[in-house]
């Protein structure tokens, strides 16, 4: 998944982040994970529990390591990877990056309703004048 956060010490004021998450129903199906491939967060999540991997450079690593086996979210991970890969040196940068996550908001079914439109986000906070 793709987040847009407000980041007061970032240049345009926001920044995207990617975050992998694997979930699943019994903590052990996915403490695995943190165990064989480093600490990362475990958390319950309503009734089930969450592997999320947010750091940018684990994120990438992972990713890059899953993508050849991936085939149902072949085009999430793509896009994950390109917003990963895209570099935010203006405001156009970031609107496009936001548009990926958008974009890739849009693939996951859970995320229907939620996170949409976080491209306009931008345009609401930034002036006319940058």
């Amino acid at each position: 998944m793709a987040l847009l956060e407000r980041h007061p010490t970032k240049r345009f004021g926001f920044r995207v982040r990617v975050w992998v998450k694997a979930t699943q129903l019994r903590l052990r199906d996915v403490a695995w994970l943190r165990d064989e491939l480093g600490a990362r967060q475990v958390r319950p999540n309503r009734d089930c529990w969450e592997w999320l991997v947010k750091d940018q450079t684990h994120a990438r690593w992972l990713l890059e390591a899953i993508q050849p086996f991936g085939r149902i979210k072949a085009a999430q991970i793509r896009i994950a990877l390109e917003i990963l890969e895209h570099r935010v040196d203006s405001l156009d940068d970031l609107q496009e990056v936001a548009e990926l996550a958008d974009t890739l908001a849009a693939l996951n079914v859970r995320s229907r309703g939620r996170r949409q439109n976080m491209a306009a986000m931008i345009q609401g906070f930034v002036s006319r004048n940058d």
